[in-house]
């Protein structure tokens, strides 16, 4: 509020409220500086992936002409517009309107200019680049064609507007809404997701991101269990059609309790051989991260800046790594620590979502993305993370003191019982002083 106050030249909180009552300059930008705008291109890209190989046949093969594509909460446009991109890619024989939609004006006006940096493109291999944008300087900017398939527009998903015929969002056969409902309440979360099926066609697909709340328990749909995690589908008459070899369609939600019973403590109900195999190795791949090593951390490295509590070296030297190709998981548990002790929660809540998209393995991450929000006093969402951790290693001792943390924390103390007795007989199990995974050290 004070830079929004110092960029309006504004002294007195009075004058900023009377100036943010008033559709303008200085509202926008106190709407920009109160929400996350991070984003890339084809960022959870196993998304992008099921899209091109599933779910677009799916549509060629119906003789469907046209699609509509919503991407709600786009930011700066890369979502929307890297949804173009894997149309063209993938050869799309129809037409398609694509819709990006944000509640800051400002990222929109960015959006329609379409000129981005490095920063952007992480992940995105130089012949997508080369394709599909032009370089002038240390900008890249994306190719006419490319701009003019994407409609903007401002929109509040919280607002009551949508679904409707004049609001242009009914029907939409593809909607991606991601790592945006984390940053909601339980009840705005249940309303939002309930509007968003409802402006799906039949048969049409919602994607999250891989820290969003589940929606199954929220509102009537369909779940699809792929390889990029969990999709929605509105129910069409025809809705048991097989999606691909390995996804999982269910239309009844289902406790996670009762699939992880299904799967056995250890290994996620979607686990292939492999997974499992990933899963009881993942202990080794974050020693570092957990404690368990003894090897010094390196001189001017993100690790060693981090033991030094030099939090902000420590984000910086991370990020760098993760730039330079070393996107680990130690260099983003650095980084989501590190901004959660600088109290910089939204941040670290968007950069655990990040990571979790290329680490979704990690129970520390998992763990981590709980503790977060619990932090903001969403307990129930931090319980039902809590136990995602706990598929992924049941015995991570500072999950099950989260899982009954968070229990108690809702109310009920009877269930909260559970994970604490659990955390004190894997805790026995352990020889003194020994560290624990995901703790500060030994206790």
């Amino acid at each position: 509020m004070r830079r929004v106050m110092t960029a309006a030249c504004i002294s007195d909180p009075r004058d900023l409220r009377r100036a943010i009552l008033a559709t303008g300059e200085t509202r926008d930008t106190l709407i920009t500086e109160l929400t996350i705008g991070e984003t890339f291109f084809l960022r959870e890209r196993a998304q992008f992936d099921f899209l091109r190989e599933s779910v677009l046949p799916h549509f060629n093969s119906a003789g469907q002409p046209r699609l509509r594509i919503w991407s709600a909460g786009c930011a700066t446009g890369e979502e929307p517009y890297s949804l173009a991109i894997v149309l063209r890619e993938a050869e799309w024989r129809g037409t398609a309107y694509i819709l990006g939609t944000d509640l800051a004006s400002a990222r929109l006006a960015a959006a329609r200019r379409a000129r981005y940096t490095e920063w952007s493109m992480r992940g995105v291999n130089d012949a997508v680049i080369s394709r599909y944008f032009e370089r002038r300087g240390k900008q890249l900017i994306l190719n006419s064609d490319i701009r003019q398939a994407v409609d903007f527009r401002v929109l509040n998903l919280a607002s009551e507007e949508y679904p409707s015929v004049e609001s242009g969002l009914e029907r939409m056969d593809i909607i991606f809404c991601r790592n945006v409902l984390i940053y909601f309440d339980s009840a705005t979360v249940r309303a939002i997701a309930s509007r968003l099926i409802d402006s799906l066609a039949p048969g049409g697909w919602l994607f999250l991101g891989a820290s969003d709340p589940a929606i199954a328990e929220l509102v009537p749909c369909e779940v699809v269990m792929t390889g990029a995690g969990l999709a929605y589908r509105r129910p069409e008459a025809n809705a048991g059609i097989h999606h691909g070899a390995t996804d999982v369609v269910f239309r009844s939600p289902e406790p996670w309790e009762e699939m992880a019973a299904r799967s056995g403590p250890d290994v996620p109900p979607w686990a292939t051989a492999d997974v499992a195999d990933a899963i009881g190795t993942l202990g080794a791949t974050i020693a570092w991260a957990a404690g368990t090593t003894d090897e010094p951390a390196p001189r001017d490295s993100y690790e060693s800046a981090y033991e030094q509590a030099d939090y902000d070296a420590a984000v910086r030297l991370a990020r760098i790594a993760i730039d330079e190709g070393n996107d680990t998981e130690p260099a983003w548990l650095v980084i989501v620590r590190s901004l959660a002790n600088r109290g910089q929660l939204d941040a670290a809540a968007e950069a655990c979502s990040t990571a979790l998209e290329g680490n979704r393995l990690s129970a520390e991450l998992t763990h981590l993305q709980a503790m977060l929000l619990a932090e903001s006093g969403r307990h129930a969402e931090a319980a039902v993370v809590a136990r995602r951790a706990l598929y992924l290693n049941a015995r991570y001792i500072v999950a099950h003191l989260a899982l009954g943390d968070a229990l108690s924390r809702t109310g009920d103390a009877a269930s909260a019982r559970r994970p604490f007795t659990n955390a004190l007989d894997h805790q026995k199990e352990l020889a003194p002083h020994t560290p624990r995974a995901g703790a500060a050290g030994a206790d």
